[in-house]
């Protein structure tokens, strides 16, 4: 569920940058500044995954509603026996939980259900974002902390991006 971090960070972009903007750099207070070194994509995951950890724990103290806290967990995907760690907020958990148990009592498959659940999913992932945003604003060091892991998440991607195209072209 990396895309649903990097919707949400992305939807804060504004918020990041607009508070760049009109506040002038600050000197260091003390706090630690993450160090990643660039060159082992294996660190570059681990680091992920700890930033990962304390923001989202920090996100469920701060967030004004349970169904936004998130939750995250290592499952292997159909097909697979490698476990891949997903992220995802408390109400799509329980609204897949909510559609299997309708699809077992009906007997219908359950994208019957898709509809309502999009819809239902699109308005409360706007609230979380502006939820996350609003938080961002009031709470430096989510601020900093979500944009370091938006950071990361990406430069992962730019390496994910080269292996792929160094595979190519052998």
């Amino acid at each position: 569920m990396r895309t649903f971090c990097l919707i949400v960070a992305m939807g804060l972009g504004p918020v990041a940058l607009g508070q760049e903007a009109s506040s002038p750099p600050q000197p260091a207070t003390g706090i630690d500044e993450v160090v990643v070194p660039g060159t082992r994509p294996q660190n570059l995951r681990v680091e992920i995954e700890r930033l990962q950890t304390a923001v989202y724990d920090r996100w469920n103290t701060l967030n004004s509603r349970d169904e936004f806290d998130i939750q995250c967990r290592r499952l292997a995907p159909t097909g697979s026996n490698i476990p891949v760690r997903t992220c995802v907020p408390k109400f799509v958990i329980e609204a897949e939980s909510r559609a299997t148990r309708e699809a077992s009592r009906t007997g219908n498959r359950a994208d019957s259900f898709a509809s309502d659940a999009a819809l239902t999913m699109s308005q409360k992932s706007s609230e979380l974002t502006e939820e996350m945003q609003r938080v961002a604003r009031e709470d430096e060091q989510f601020l900093r902390d979500l944009t370091r892991l938006d950071e990361l998440t990406q430069l992962e991607a730019a390496q994910g991006e080269t292996q792929r195209e160094a595979r190519r072209a052998h």
